[in-house]
């Protein structure tokens, strides 16, 4: 396990910062700076117990933590506004949260439990047969900041560089099958599935090999109904296989936001990848990073696995979307 992100916070009550990893470690786990700058020493910055997930910081560590996550109104470095109405979140866009995070890497003492993306050569028959033949494919992209690239670390000129999902999708795929891949990304930060449907003239005229449709996490804060989320996605696809009939269409169901915040909708984001589903045929895939997401967030926090702490990944959020999506394509 490399790269496991940590964000350590102080609770109440709490005499020291602590933070969980993913799995238990086999052994002492090692623990850098996100940024890959710094590396922190067992005893002097952190404490482990075998058997446990937790790390715990030591009085004189030099690992960055908060105190507080909830703020008042006002506070730098948050906003409007948490569920219960009173407190602002802590927030930041660029690094901000990038250079107070943690990598830790071990050896896992547990299997992974959680769900398995399995390849799809049903629905990605054509791009498949394609890449396994080493032809040139052209990969286009529409949806939100997410699928910008947001808050990774490449994306915000950060160490070490990590680029968001769809390069790192693209970038995977010439490395495996030695194709020549062309990304296009059409994605704009704050959109829905509505702009997207808007958006199909130009993206049916880039006439890609596969197409990825990456709506969800602005639709759910402004309780967009899941039917009309699918209709609206069905549409994309639909208008794309019209124009294209040998373009394969990949749905990628998204992340969930904070749950502290006041525009996360925790009832919205499984709904919604359940509306994909039900799209799945010849031609088209669904990339469940929602499951894979939730469980994560379960055994870990939010703050650990986000970019700016509301609706977007960091480094390992974007590496868990290209993997999602690329172990449909084997």
């Amino acid at each position: 396990m490399a790269g496991d992100p940590l964000f350590f916070v102080q609770e109440a009550g709490q005499a020291q910062a602590s933070a969980r990893l993913l799995f238990v470690p086999k052994a002492l786990p090692r623990l850098t700076k996100a940024t890959g700058e710094v590396s922190y020493e067992a005893g002097q910055d952190f404490t482990w117990q075998p058997g446990s997930r937790e790390i715990v910081l030591t009085p004189p560590s030099r690992i960055p933590f908060r105190t507080q996550v909830l703020l008042p109104p006002g506070s730098p470095d948050s906003i409007a506004a948490a569920r219960d109405g009173k407190k602002h979140l802590l927030y930041g866009e660029g690094h901000f949260y990038h250079d107070q995070q943690v990598h830790a890497a071990y050896e896992p003492a547990e299997a992974w439990s959680g769900p398995v993306p399995a390849a799809d050569t049903a629905g990605l028959e054509l791009t498949i047969e394609r890449l396994k033949a080493k032809e040139s494919i052209k990969v286009l992209v529409l949806g939100d900041s997410i699928s910008t690239g947001a808050n990774a670390s490449g994306t915000v000129g950060a160490p070490p560089g990590l680029m968001g999902y769809p390069n790192l999708v693209v970038d995977r795929l010439r490395q495996r099958f030695g194709a020549a891949v062309e990304l296009k990304n059409l994605s704009v930060g704050g959109m829905t599935a509505p702009w997207g449907v808007e958006q199909m003239t130009i993206a049916a005229g880039e006439k890609p090999d596969l197409f990825l449709i990456a709506f969800g996490m602005n639709d759910a804060s402004g309780r967009y109904p899941p039917s009309k989320y699918r209709k609206d996605v069905a549409r994309m696809a639909a208008v794309m296989r019209a124009a294209c009939p040998d373009c394969d269409v990949i749905c990628v169901a998204t992340m969930t936001a904070n749950e502290t915040w006041q525009y996360s909708a925790p009832d919205l984001y499984p709904a919604y990848l359940e509306q994909l589903l039900t799209l799945r045929q010849p031609g088209l895939a669904v990339a469940d990073v929602t499951s894979i997401w939730t469980w994560i967030v379960e055994r870990k926090k939010f703050l650990d696995l986000t970019g700016n702490g509301v609706n977007h990944p960091n480094d390992f959020g974007h590496r868990l979307y290209a993997d999602v999506i690329l172990a449909l394509l084997g």
